[in-house]
């Protein structure tokens, strides 16, 4: 196929041209020299040995977005703010008026909300839209949620205020966050004409401490009632809110814990900022699981960084003994002595963590 240059919107030979679009006409066929315009400069014609062909000099529906649009380089283009479209000057209503139609790259609508988010217990909330490069909003604008609601909007030159919707109801399997789009939509032509994400955040399905504090959204943990939450009022004592990593209740990393087999003796762990049970709650305990079976022993909080699990035993009444002396790992569920073949299944023993009677597991 052969090409020839074609000169657009005055560009003389020594200017560089600036190719925008390379569209097929007939496949396998030159295209020959002689072409033109229609009389309304909407279409060129062109020729090839056997075919006329006539071809619309733009095509600017084929960008959904301002910045396709305006990035194009394509001059018979711009975007059309309110119906939200590419398209051209004459094809846009209102062109004439101020910000109806835009053709430069840094003048697409740009949009921020505050807040940008808020957790889905929240209260509706008053909602801030600041809105850049567009015509006056004096025909009124309305907030859309997603497909979950649609609120009027209150406009002051270049600022939307409207209520968010309250997502109290929003179910867990949303996760962590919840991302909603939410448009502006004119009233003027009942068309969306921006959007943007707002999130809705659940920190009580984090259910640790450390993936509570460490959420991207303003989570704090209750230590006392093991929950996540971005109320600090939901917390039942007041030192008992962690913000940071560094105040999480944790159990320090140790080695094997070996307990000989038939003997009972306490198991001393270290730990960091265990809480302080308070007035009318339960002290503390040590849960093992052994083969599908739980066991519950006493512990004693020494202070904030060590705990001791009271009179643990690694005796089973289903045992099958091979050795007079077998040593149990509760921590990995090895054992250095018999040899594997000898051991019951139903006597490996693991401690799993320790749980505060008034509801704070502490894990490890």
């Amino acid at each position: 196929m052969s090409t020839a240059p074609i000169r657009v919107d005055g560009v003389t030979s020594s200017q560089n041209a600036l190719l925008y679009e390379t569209v097929n006409v007939v496949e396998g066929k030159s295209i020959l020299r002689d072409m033109v315009f229609s009389p309304d400069h909407r279409f060129i014609y062109l020729l090839s040995d056997k075919q006329v062909t006539r071809l619309p000099v733009e095509s600017c529906a084929q960008y959904d977005d301002c910045s396709g649009c305006l990035g194009s380089g394509d001059p018979h283009c711009g975007w059309c703010v309110l119906f939200n479209k590419c398209s051209r000057r004459e094809s846009c209503d209102k062109f004439e008026e101020p910000q109806h139609f835009n053709t430069k790259l840094d003048q697409c609508v740009d949009v921020t909300v505050s807040p940008s988010n808020m957790s889905v217990t929240s209260q509706p909330t008053q909602l801030t839209i600041r809105v850049q490069n567009v015509p006056a909003l004096s025909g009124g604008v309305s907030c859309v949620f997603d497909d979950i609601t649609e609120t009027p909007g209150d406009v002051t030159a270049r600022l939307v205020t409207c209520m968010s919707p309250s997502l109290r109801d929003l179910s867990q399997q949303h996760g962590e966050k919840r991302v909603v789009k939410l448009s502006l939509r004119s009233t003027e032509t009942g068309l969306k004409f921006i959007s943007t994400d707002f999130i809705y955040y659940n920190c009580s399905v984090l259910n640790s401490c450390t993936s509570c504090v460490s959420s991207e959204f303003p989570c704090h943990w209750c230590k006392y009632r093991h929950i996540c939450t971005n109320n600090l009022q939901d917390c039942s004592f007041q030192e008992g809110r962690v913000s940071g990593m560094e105040g999480c209740p944790q159990i320090l990393p140790a080695g094997d814990i070996l307990v000989a087999a038939g003997m009972v003796r306490p198991i001393t762990l270290k730990a960091r900022n265990l809480p302080q049970p308070q007035s009318g709650q339960k002290n503390y305990e040590c849960v093992f699981h052994i083969q599908g079976r739980v066991q519950r022993i006493p512990a004693v909080r020494f202070n904030s960084s060590c705990i001791q699990c009271q009179n643990t035993s690694s005796s089973s009444g289903e045992s099958k003994v091979c050795a007079e002396r077998e040593v149990w790992a509760l921590s990995t569920a090895l054992f250095s002595a018999p040899p594997p073949q000898c051991v019951s299944l139903n006597k490996m023993l693991t401690l799993q963590g320790l749980v505060l009677g008034f509801g704070l597991s502490v894990w490890f």
